[in-house]
Formats: structure tokens, sequence, C-alpha cells
């Protein structure tokens, strides 16, 4: 510290200390029979001295002091006050030294001689007056000096020494630059200025380069280590620069507090204050509160998140630990009867000049709290500072959280993927191998919390590495009777993203337990979507929990068709009529079956890529195509049109279990090519054709001309054709693959992106 103070110092200018390491807790442990005597002080200041060079006389005075000091202790002749001075007394001794010793002229200056404390409290300015006289003085006799003042030390109204509390240096240090109207007060410290959020919890948090004053009073209200609410306060009457730096690296920056007001609207730091406890005080008016926070003030105690309730009449805070005693016994001493409510609590908030103005970092500040089950929001008396309260052991997840959130991506609600078959990994590779566009083009992190098929799961708080599924899944937990869901339990009333690409009637069945645990669902199973009395209970309860149910692949795979008609809705068209062939597993078999293979040889084709559902007779009997017509139904408005639905093969080769039909090969394929037959004969061709009117609801594999819009399309397409108003003439045509794990996790990895945007 020598060092930067020659460096920097000039004749004239002020350098106010602290006590030297651990010197003042020794003192006050010497006084409170801690220690039994002042052996570890001497000890200290003897190393202290071999290492830096200050002079032996100075270590003879500390070694004469030390023994006064046990002498005015044993005999029981002392102020606390007196005795703690010593700290402050010895450092500026020693600097003073050191500096003259390396030729800068330095003077140490007890603080007394120039801070007088107008009123019984340092909450009120200093006496100018008698500042000024001393100061004059001082300058006078010693122009070419620089003054090693002590800190922590001030005169009170009696003129006797008293201390002025936690961080009392560095409110000597505002106070004396406030005083004689220096130009710059710098404030050094262990950490190179205000970070974004604590470096001991936060691995990289950025460093603020500035701070608007009252940015920095919010700061310091909130219990920040490095700016002390009263550091602050001489600091609102102060014309000049204060910059807050590090004595371990100081030619960085720092941190600049300005009297300039920058309205920016962005969050500048998260504070973070732990080991809380909450106390209330029953049975009181507003003027006996008003009192209790007053007197608990003058203590030097800082209290957070006050609030009195009028109509139950009580007043609630939140103190350190340290404090509950003393809190306690002077509320008692006023006749009063507190409580302590909750113990183990984290008081965390957010600090920037008009962030409360910003409806967009109070959203995200709301959203962000969803995830984690929090005690309390507060809304401190000030417009630049967002507060809330958790308890001890969830609170740095959320500080992580949050601090990713507003200084860098904000991360994503966390998602569970259910079903690991063709689409579930493409889903996740699409994921993993995206990560980086993702979440600059959303501006969040995506993380997998979970991911789950019929036999096992795996999960992680934190998020699961995707580069490694199958091995994770392998080793993962049992699934067998759905552990998964007790599980997830844990994040009910939590906000979650259920991604749900099976074809499982059970996991369907879930839908409104999953809505009433107010969690997203994005489904490509259509089971649940396609019952429309059961679709509208689960939309009716995510409605009362402000969540959503996308459902986009349900009817087109990667098809737009729902958000088309969702838009044609909105701008005010009326839609006629929706047909087409919804099916791309269909599409393909019979844009692909023209004789030279056997249909059911096609049919094994398009299972092994996905194009049809895991059990094909799915597609076949049209019951998948059927779940498409009823979603998009129910979209149109045409959900109570009569159903006129016909399977795309017999009844009968349909019947049993999956491995009968299989050994149905050669009926099934002597079925279709008669089929075929015939559609040759009319010079035409096969297509399993969707039609929805508000008349009727109607499917069917017909016989359709060449010349058909339907007729030519590639293999695996689907194709909607929407009549409506204003596509009456020419029909609005959307076409394209409607199969296969691409197109499908692609549509699904829509629905998540247009999630996480909030459309």
């Amino acid at each position: 510290m020598s060092e930067i103070v020659k460096s920097q110092a000039s004749p004239g200018d002020v350098v106010v200390v602290s006590a030297n390491g651990n010197v003042t807790n020794w003192l006050l442990a010497l006084i409170e029979g801690g220690i039994p005597s002042g052996s570890i002080l001497l000890e200290y200041f003897t190393g202290l001295q071999a290492s830096v060079g200050f002079s032996q006389e100075i270590l003879k005075q500390i070694q004469l002091d030390v023994k006064a000091i046990e002498t005015l202790i044993e005999q029981s002749h002392y102020s606390q006050s007196d005795v703690l001075a010593y700290g402050e007394a010895w450092s500026s001794l020693i600097l003073s030294n050191v500096l003259s010793l390396k030729g800068c002229k330095a003077q140490a200056i007890d603080s007394c001689r120039c801070l007088k404390l107008n009123t019984d409290t340092y909450q009120y300015p200093f006496d100018q007056s008698f500042a000024d006289k001393a100061l004059g003085q001082l300058y006078s006799s010693e122009p070419d000096s620089v003054f090693v003042v002590t800190g922590y030390i001030a005169l009170d109204q009696e003129l006797n020494k008293t201390t002025l509390g936690r961080n009392g240096s560095d409110f000597s240090a505002t106070a004396l630059g406030n005083l004689i109207n220096a130009p710059s007060i710098t404030i050094w410290t262990d950490v190179s200025g205000i970070y974004t959020a604590d470096p001991k919890i936060i691995s990289k948090p950025l460093l603020v380069e500035s701070l608007t004053l009252c940015e920095a009073q919010a700061l310091s209200e909130l219990g920040a280590n490095v700016l002390h609410e009263k550091t602050v306060l001489p600091l609102l009457s102060y014309k000049g620069s204060v910059h807050i730096k590090s004595f371990d690296k100081p030619n960085e920056p720092g941190t600049v507090v300005s009297q300039e007001i920058t309205p920016t609207n962005r969050v500048k730091t998260i504070t973070f204050k732990s080991k809380l406890n909450k106390v209330c005080v029953h049975s009181i008016d507003e003027l006996q509160a008003r009192r209790i926070q007053k007197k608990i003030a003058e203590k030097s105690i800082a209290s957070y998140v006050n609030g009195y309730d009028i109509t139950q009449h009580k007043l609630t805070f939140y103190i350190e630990k340290s404090d509950v005693f003393s809190v306690t016994s002077t509320i008692k001493a006023m006749q009063h009867y507190p409580s302590v409510l909750l113990s183990n609590m984290t008081l965390i908030s957010l600090v920037g000049q008009n962030i409360r103005q910003d409806k967009r970092i109070i959203e995200r500040f709301i959203r962000r709290l969803s995830s984690f089950d929090t005690q309390e929001i507060h809304y401190p008396n000030n417009s630049h500072s967002l507060s809330v309260v958790i308890d001890d052991e969830h609170a740095e997840g959320l500080l992580r959280d949050l601090h990713t959130s507003f200084f860098y991506q904000e991360p994503t609600v966390p998602i569970v993927v259910l079903g690991y078959g063709n689409i579930g990994k493409k889903v996740i590779e699409l994921v993993d191998k995206g990560a980086e566009r993702l979440g600059q083009s959303l501006n969040r992190s995506i993380q997998i919390l979970a991911v789950a098929n019929s036999k096992r799961f795996v999960c992680e708080s934190n998020g699961l590495a995707l580069d490694n599924i199958d091995g994770l899944l392998s080793n993962g937990n049992d699934n067998t009777d759905d552990q998964i869901f007790s599980w997830l339990e844990r994040y009910a009333g939590r906000e979650l993203i259920i991604v749900d690409v099976t074809a499982s009637k059970s996991i369907s069945d879930r839908y409104k337990g999953f809505a009433e645990n107010k969690w997203h669902i994005i489904s490509a199973n259509k089971i649940a979507a396609s019952d429309k009395d059961y679709a509208r209970q689960v939309e009716s309860v995510l409605e009362d929990n402000r969540r959503i149910w996308k459902k986009n692949t349900t009817a087109g795979a990667g098809l737009p068709i729902q958000a088309s008609i969702k838009n044609l809705h909105e701008a005010g068209d009326q839609i006629e009529e929706v047909s087409g062939i919804f099916s791309g597993s269909l599409s393909w078999l019979f844009s692909e079956f023209d004789g030279t293979k056997s249909f059911t040889n096609l049919l094994e084709v398009a299972q092994d890529n996905a194009y049809t559902e895991p059990d094909p007779r799915e597609d076949l009997s049209g019951n998948d195509v059927i779940r498409k017509i009823r979603i998009l139904a129910q979209q149109l408005g045409f959900e109570d049109a009569p159903e006129d639905f016909e399977a795309a093969i017999s009844d009968e080769l349909l019947e049993g279990e999956l491995v009968e039909f299989w050994q149905k090969s050669e009926a099934i394929n002597t079925y279709y090519q008669g089929l075929l037959d015939q559609a040759k004969a009319k010079d035409g061709l096969l297509r399993y054709i969707a039609t929805l009117t508000p008349q009727k609801l109607s499917l069917k594999l017909e016989f359709i001309d060449k010349s058909h819009p339907f007729a030519s399309l590639n293999p695996c397409d689907n194709v909607f054709q929407v009549i409506s108003a204003w596509y009456k003439d020419n029909p609005l045509i959307i076409q394209g693959p409607g199969a296969g794990r691409e197109v499908t996790a692609g549509g699904v990895l829509n629905d998540l992106c247009d999630l996480l945007r909030g459309h």
C-alpha cells in the first residue's frame, strides 16, 4: 500500500487507514476476555516490522500501548472506543513512517482532530466548522506532507472518542473527502471494484465500470461489502469523483461512482446477502414500528426488506444472524415481543438506474424466479432495485441463474424429453449441434434436464451432457414404471417444459397433471390433442396457470399448417375447407408402390426410416390421420361436424397383435395389388385423402386422376389445401415432407424456440 500512496499521492492529500489485519478483532477479544493477553498483537506487529521495515521506535511504542491496554482492562478503567482506536492509530503510525523512509514526507494524524459528530448518531453529517478549523491549521503547519489519518474513530458531541461502526474507515474517508472538497476519493479494497456478482460465488463476473450515485446508494442499502450504507452518505452532497480500486491490482481501472445520471435501464450488479433471519413484531401501530426501526439503526445494525402491514399491525424485517440477540433484546426493552419466523435466508437484489421502470427487466426477473421456490419478492423504496428472498440452500443457484440471464444469455426453462427413439434422438442431436446458434438466436442457453425412454431415464439438475445420452441411458435410472415422474415432482409448481415425442397414451393421459404442475407441453404425440374434451381440459388448466401447449408437429410434422390456420383466423379470413394428404408415411407408400416391390416390403422400409408410427397399423388404420383431422378440426372450429372415416386397409387385416399383422403379409400384398390394378385400369393413382368442412370430416382411400393437385407429390410429402374467403379461386397449398425423423424433430425444435421466445 505504501508504494501506491508514494506513486499517487501529492502533498496535502489525505490517506485514511483502517487497522492492520485482524487487530480490531483481537482488541475486541481482549476487552471481552476472549484472549488472556495482548501477546497475539505483539507477535503480529513484530512479524509485520520484520517484513515491512518500519522503525523500532514505533514497534516499542506499540509494545508499550499493548501493556497499557492490558492494565486498563485489568483495572476496568477504559472505554471500548478508546481501546479500539489504538488499531487505527498504529496503522497510521506505521504507514506514515514507511512513507517517510521511502522519501515521501507523511504525517500521522488522529482523526479526532478533524472529525466531530453533530448529533448522537453517525447517521448525520459531521461538524463542518470544526473540521475547517482543524484542517486549516493542519495544512498551514504541514503544507508539504501527506496526511495519514486514522479511520473508524471520531469525536462525539461531548468530545469523547467514539467508533463509527462497521466499515467505519471507508465512512471516515468519504466524510473527510466531502469536508475538504477533495477533487476525488479512491477507496482501496481487496477487489478491483464492483462486480456484476460476488466473485466468491460466480466464477467469472464482469467488472462494473461505473455506477451512478443512485445505484451506489441502492447497492449500499442492500448490504454490499464494498460500499456500506454509511460510506455513501457523505457522497450524496459530494461533487467530486469516487473510484473503487484494488490495492493488489492498482493499475486496473476499477469502478467509478459518478454524480451523472445515465438512465441506461439495465441491471448493473446483483447483490447477495445470506444467513439472514426474519423477525416479526406483532400488535404494534405504525409509529411504534418506526421507533423500532430507528432504534435498530442507531445501533449500527442493518435491516432489510422492512415492511409494516397496516391491516395485521405487524412489522417484519430481516437481519444478520449475529444481530438477532441484540435486536430482540432492544425490542423487548421497548416493551414489545419479537419472534424469529425464518432463519438461513438470503436476500438477492438486482441493482441498476431506473430498472423498475423497465417492464422487460421486471418480466424477466419474475420469469426466472418462477423456476425457484422463493419466500417473497420485495420492491425497495427506490426505482433502482428489485429484491427476492430465498432460503440459503437454493440461493447460489438462483444467483447463478439471474447472473447468466442478465449478463450473458438467459437460461432456458428446464426441458424434459420423453421418448428417445428416432425422433427423440434427433431432437437431442439438433439441440446439441445447434447450441451456439440457438443461444445467440434466443439469447438463452438450452438446458436438457432429463431424458427418458420406456426403460430408463437420466437426469441432471444442471443440465445433461448431450453428446453421450446413449451411454448415460444405458446406466440410467429404472423407468419401467414411469419412475421419472416421481423424480419430476420436485419441480411441481416451477416452470418446466415437457417435450413428448412418444406415441404413448399413458404419457398423454398425464397432460392434465403436467398442466396442474404448471409445466409447458410440447407434443408430437397426437393422442391427447385429438381428444377434444380432454384437450379442452388441459388447455383450460394451462391457461389458468399461464402455461403453453405447443403441438404444431401433431398435424403436419414440420409443415406450418397449424400456424397458417391461426394466422388466417387472426387476420379475419373465413376458412371453408381444408383437404389433403395428411400422412407422410402413406404418401410415401402410395407414391412408391407401383407393383415392382411388394407393399409389405415397402412398409418395412418406411418403418426403418421412421416414416410410420412404431406400429404401422396406426397409419394404415387411419388412426394417425384421424387424430390429425380432429386436431385441425378443433383449431378450425369444425370439431362438431359428423365424421366419416375409412381405414386404408380392410379391418380383418388389422386384427390381432403386431406380430400377427406381419404374418399376414401375403394377404396384405394381395389386397393392395388389387387396389393398384384398379387404379391403373382407370389411369389413376391411389391416395389417402382427408377433407374437413363444417358439414363433414372425411377420410378415405381414393382413386384420383393424374392431373389432380394431390397426384404430383414427392415421396413422404404431405399436402394441405386451404379454401377460404380469401383463397377460394386459387386455394392456399402447403406442401412438403410430412414424415421422417428430421422434419418432425425440426418441427419440435421450432415449437421449443417459439415457446422460449414467448410466442
